[in-house]
């Protein structure tokens, strides 16, 4: 089995490497600037609010105090640079529209001196104790600061960026969808320069195709592209090629699509784009576990092993008196890299049962042949066997809610799997497995996901790929906060299940 088997064509790489390395430092040199000038305009104001008090209270016939800053600046940068961060102004399509940047900066400052001011007052210490006047003080001046160097001096950065650079967009899709956003990005900063591209036009050679576009500039500095792919109008399998053909020739690119609306951790590019847009961040053959993975993994698999024991007791005790047979299934998944491992539930189905009727189902939705058991809210199509004769009473109500996949916490915390990641599948559904599905093994599997929160039984099989790969492609402790704390309500409403 080829585990990472989506091959594209070689295309020429003269100005790839410098031109990708331009745009990636740009990123991070921007994300570096914008967090260091968010610190000194926090502090700033604190200090400024300080010496202001300190220098106002004699002049209006007050005590005079002394001029000394205390530790709350520490938790006014904190807040700060959290909320900024989960608002996404330490994104670089922050700069893009004005108008829609300080709109974020008005929202995210309120709500990081909220938080601050919180903390402060709950924090009974002399150290941290501030008058209400400073608070509001360092909230004005900050508000100014943050204003003047964000708007003023690293927006004319940005723009100046983008004169030398003269990016432009390419956007692939033929779609309505798609001709709206076109005309959406002619109207932004940076990406005004609009190429529409038909994906019949791509579908020969992707990346060559791309390559003709980007070397057919006038001058090289205009090599700096970004490249929007419409997946309404192509498959999921030709979304994951223009996907790495885009990045192989050093492209930003960005995804339209409403089965990956999780993956961004804010409403920065949706907003910005007006479109359902998500950028994205890595290669698959680049798509690590991020260095905290494990142990958040662990923390969170052992805090829930303890707090779910009771409940895996109780439905232990279910299971022995209204089936016969053990309380825990175990069975062969196939996890990252083809790796196998043993997979532990809590038993939902009777003993020796024919399992043909899953398999044979299995195979037919990942051909595509599957017939829809049920119809969605929406219109949408449901495919999940719901009249499933091996399924127990009991089984019946813990896949309602989800509560047969406890025990897989143990599997977390062991190191077999993840909080977060694509589904384990079963080794003949591996063995069924096109070349570029094998992508969604390029991370550890995982209790949950994004199909889990977006996907359900209501998407294709490729669909899920898509969504399994794109994952992959975005994979950040944030989004795997997000996404267990999104998992929550679904489960317990019993949404998906079953």
């Amino acid at each position: 089995m080829v585990v990472l088997g989506l091959v594209v064509e070689t295309a020429p790489r003269a100005f790839a490497a410098p031109r990708r390395l331009e745009w990636v430092s740009g990123r991070a040199q921007f994300r570096r600037i914008s967090v260091a000038a968010d610190i000194v305009a926090a502090a700033s104001a604190y200090i400024a609010a300080v010496a202001v008090r300190a220098l106002a209270m004699p002049a209006i016939g007050l005590p005079a105090v002394p001029f000394a800053p205390g530790w709350s600046v520490a938790i006014l940068v904190v807040a700060t640079v959290s909320v900024f961060h989960a608002s996404g102004l330490y994104e670089l399509e922050a700069y893009v529209s004005r108008p829609l940047h300080l709109w974020t900066l008005l929202k995210a400052s309120l709500a990081a001196f909220a938080i601050s001011a919180l903390s402060v007052y709950a924090i009974k210490s002399d150290a941290f104790d501030e008058p209400r006047l400073v608070l509001l003080l360092t909230f004005v001046v900050f508000v100014l600061f943050v204003c003047v160097l964000r708007l003023g001096v690293l927006d004319s950065v940005y723009m100046a960026s983008v004169r030398q650079r003269r990016p432009v967009s390419f956007l692939l899709g033929d779609s309505v969808a798609a001709r709206a956003l076109a005309d959406r990005l002619g109207r932004l900063r940076g990406f005004d320069r609009v190429e529409l591209v038909a994906p019949a036009a791509l579908r020969l050679g992707m990346e060559e195709a791309l390559g003709t576009m980007l070397e057919g500039r006038p001058s090289m500095d205009e090599l700096a592209a970004s490249v929007f792919i419409d997946a309404s109008s192509m498959t999921p399998q030709e979304v994951i090629g223009a996907v790495a053909a885009a990045q192989e020739l050093g492209a930003e690119v960005y995804l339209v699509s409403r089965l990956l609306g999780s993956l961004e951790g804010n409403r920065l590019l949706s907003t910005l784009f007006e479109a359902p847009v998500v950028r994205v961040r890595r290669s698959i053959d680049s798509a690590e576990p991020y260095p905290l993975k494990r142990a958040f993994d662990m923390v969170g698999s052992a805090v829930l092993l303890l707090v779910c024991a009771p409940i895996m007791a109780v439905l232990g005790v279910m299971i022995r008196l209204t089936s016969p047979g053990p309380v825990f299934y175990t069975q062969t998944r196939v996890g990252r890299f083809g790796a196998p491992f043993e997979f532990l539930k809590l038993r939902s189905m009777a003993v020796n049962r024919d399992a043909s009727i899953h398999s044979e189902y299995m195979r037919a939705f990942m051909n595509g042949t599957a017939e829809a058991v049920a119809t969605g809210a929406g219109g949408e199509a449901i495919f999940k066997r719901v009249d499933d004769p091996r399924i127990t009473p009991v089984g019946k109500f813990m896949r309602k809610y989800s509560l047969d996949e406890i025990p897989q916490f143990w599997n977390v915390f062991r190191g077999d799997m993840s909080l977060v990641g694509p589904r384990p599948p079963l080794p003949y559904e591996v063995s069924e497995y096109d070349d570029w599905h094998s992508l969604r093994l390029a991370v550890p599997s995982g209790v949950t996901g994004l199909w889990q929160v977006e996907g359900r039984s209501r998407v294709s099989f490729d669909e899920m790929i898509l969504q399994d790969v794109m994952y992959a492609q975005n994979m950040r402790l944030l989004l795997d906060v997000k996404l267990c704390l999104r998992t929550v309500p679904a489960t317990l409403l019993g949404d998906g299940g079953g």
